[in-house]
C-alpha cells in the first residue's frame, strides 16, 4: 500500500481525504508489454521500440538489462535513466538471429516504482530466409596506379558489386584523400539489382613526383558489410604504410631424419590498421630430393609446420594481405639444412612409379647379406661397439617415386661402407635416373646422376671412415645377381 505514514499525516492535517495520494509516488508504464521483431533474415539484425513513462507524481529511476537471450537481442545503449513525472522515454531493441528459427528473450527492467519494481519484458523474433542485397568491390579493394607522370590525369575504377538476391542500396560514397584525388562518377543514392553493378570512378592527376593514397568508403543497406573501404594506390603511395610480412626464419636446421619447421608470422602487421590479415606461404626454393612442401590451406595461417626431408637449401616465402587485399612486400626465410649424422646418403630419382633402394653395406659385403646391409628390409643394425652411435638406420623407404631415401651413422665406426643402389621395380616407368647425394662430417663430397633399368644395382663407391674420411667413387652398374631379398 501507498498510503503510508505520510499519507496520514497530510489526511489528518488537510481533514479530508480529497486528491490521489499515489500521485506523490512514481507509477511505472510501458508499452508494448511484449516485443515482437517479427521475421529477420540472417545476418541483418530487426530493431523495435518501446516506451517507458512516468504517470505519477515523482521522479523515478529504471535501469534495464537482456537477461534472457542476450546473444541475439540487444538494447542499443545501456538503459539507467531518471524519468520525471509525464515524462516518456524511448528505448532501442535489437535482434541478430543467427539461423532460421524462433528465438525469445526477456528485457528486465527495475524501477523504483513500488508496486512495479521488476517488470520482465518478453522478446520475440524468428530468423528467416530471406532475399538480401550483399556488397562486392571488383577487382579488389585495393586499386593502383603505379606509373601516372606529374601533371597528367588517370582513372582509378572499380565496381560494385550486388551478389545477394535482394536489391542493393548504395547511400554515399566518401571521398578522403588528397586534392589529386577528385570524384568522376561517384552517383548516389543508387539502387544496384541482384548480379547487377555499379560503376565508381575516381580522378587522379598527380602534382609532383612523390605517390599518395585515398579512401573511398561505399555505404549502403548490405547488412553485414555497411561500410566498405576502398584504397586508391597512387604512384606507389608515396608515405603510405603497407602490411609488413615477418618471418620468424631459422638460420639452420639440423637432420636426424625428416623434421617439421615451424614457421611463424606473428611479428607480421599493418600500420594502416586494415585488419584482419591473411598469409599466403610458398616453398620458393628446396633441394631436388625433396617431396615436402607446406601442408593444408595456408593462406589464413600465421604459422605454419614445413616438412624438411632432405639437407640442403631451402626458401619460403610470405605474402600477408590486410582486409582489403593490400599486399606486402614478400618476407623470404632461407635457410640451410644440416644433417646432424656424420654420414648422411641421400638418393632421389626422376620417375613417380618406379621403387628404387638406398643400400649401405658394410665393405665388401654381398648385397642383402644381412646383417652386413642397410636397406629397406633391414632399416637398422648393431655394427661397432656397443650402443647405437656407430649403426646404421634407414629413415625414409619411398615407394611411391622420386624419392627421398636417407641412410645415415651418427658416427660411424673405422672401416669401410659400401653405397649402392638398386631398381627394384620400374612399375612402368621404364629407365629412372637415380642421383645420389654424400656427406661425410656435414660436408658434400659427392653428387651424381646415373641411369638404371629395373633390376640393374649401382655400385655407387666406398666410404673411407677413419679420422680422414674420404669417399671413392666406382660407378659401376650391373644386374643385381639371383638375391633380390633379404633373408
Amino acid at each position: 500500500m501507498r498510503l503510508g505514514l505520510a499519507a496520514a499525516f497530510l489526511v489528518a492535517c488537510n481533514g479530508n481525504s480529497e486528491g490521489s495520494f499515489s500521485d506523490l509516488y512514481p507509477v511505472f508504464a510501458s508499452a508494448p508489454d511484449r516485443v515482437d521483431f517479427g521475421d529477420v533474415g540472417p545476418p541483418a539484425s530487426g530493431t523495435a521500440v518501446m516506451t517507458l513513462t512516468n504517470e505519477g507524481a515523482r521522479s523515478m529511476n529504471v535501469t534495464g538489462a537482456i537477461t534472457e537471450g542476450a546473444e541475439f537481442f540487444t538494447l542499443g545503449e545501456p538503459l539507467d535513466v531518471e524519468i520525471a513525472p509525464d515524462e516518456l522515454v524511448t528505448v532501442t531493441l535489437g535482434f541478430t538471429p543467427e539461423t532460421f528459427r524462433k528465438y525469445d528473450g526477456v528485457l528486465t527492467l527495475e524501477t523504483t516504482d513500488e508496486e512495479r519494481a521488476t517488470v520482465r519484458v518478453p522478446l520475440v523474433g524468428v530468423g528467416v530466409d530471406l532475399p538480401l542485397p550483399d556488397i562486392a568491390i571488383a577487382p579488389g579493394q585495393t586499386i593502383e596506379l603505379p606509373e601516372v607522370p606529374p601533371s597528367s590525369v588517370d582513372y582509378f575504377t572499380f565496381n560494385v558489386v550486388n551478389e545477394g538476391d535482394a536489391p542493393l542500396v548504395i547511400t554515399e560514397y566518401v571521398l578522403d584523400g588528397g586534392p589529386e584525388f577528385r570524384a568522376a562518377s561517384l552517383f548516389t543514392p543508387s539502387v544496384v539489382a541482384p548480379g547487377d553493378f555499379a560503376t565508381a570512378i575516381v580522378e587522379y592527376a598527380p602534382n609532383g613526383a612523390v605517390g599518395s593514397t585515398a579512401t573511398v568508403t561505399v555505404k549502403s543497406d548490405d547488412p553485414d558489410e555497411p561500410e566498405v573501404p576502398v584504397l586508391l594506390v597512387g604512384n606507389g603511395g608515396g608515405d603510405f604504410q603497407f602490411p609488413e610480412a615477418v618471418i620468424d626464419c631459422p638460420a639452420n636446421v639440423l637432420l636426424a631424419g625428416p623434421e617439421t619447421v615451424r614457421l611463424s608470422a606473428l611479428g607480421s602487421s599493418d600500420p594502416a590498421g586494415f585488419e584482419p590479415l591473411s598469409y599466403q606461404w610458398t616453398v620458393t626454393q628446396r633441394p631436388v630430393a625433396s617431396d615436402a612442401d607446406i601442408p593444408l590451406d595456408p593462406d589464413d595461417q600465421r604459422e605454419v609446420d614445413l616438412r624438411v626431408d632432405v639437407a640442403g637449401t631451402w626458401s619460403v616465402t610470405l605474402v600477408v594481405r590486410n582486409s582489403i587485399g593490400t599486399a606486402s612486400v614478400p618476407a623470404v626465410c632461407t635457410f640451410e639444412a644440416l644433417p646432424e649424422d656424420n654420414l648422411h646418403i641421400e638418393l632421389s630419382w626422376d620417375t613417380t612409379a618406379a621403387d628404387l633402394d638406398l643400400h649401405l653395406n658394410l665393405a665388401g659385403a654381398a648385397v642383402f647379406d644381412v646383417p652386413s646391409v642397410c636397406n629397406w628390409c633391414n632399416t637398422t643394425e648393431d655394427w661397432g661397439v656397443s650402443g647405437n652411435d656407430d649403426d646404421p638406420r634407414l629413415d625414409i623407404d619411398d615407394r611411391g617415386g622420386l624419392g627421398p631415401e636417407n641412410v645415415n651413422i651418427l658416427e660411424p665406426a673405422d672401416g669401410g661402407y659400401d653405397v649402392l643402389v638398386h631398381d627394384f621395380a620400374a612399375n612402368g616407368d621404364g629407365i629412372s635416373t637415380a642421383t645420389v647425394k654424400i656427406w661425410l662430417a656435414g660436408v658434400v663430397v659427392f653428387e651424381d646422376s646415373q641411369a638404371l633399368e629395373q633390376g640393374d644395382l649401382w655400385r655407387v663407391g666406398q666410404v673411407s671412415w677413419s679420422t680422414s674420411p674420404t669417399f671413392v667413387v666406382d660407378d659401376t652398374v650391373g644386374p643385381v645377381g639371383v638375391r633380390t631379398e633379404c633373408f
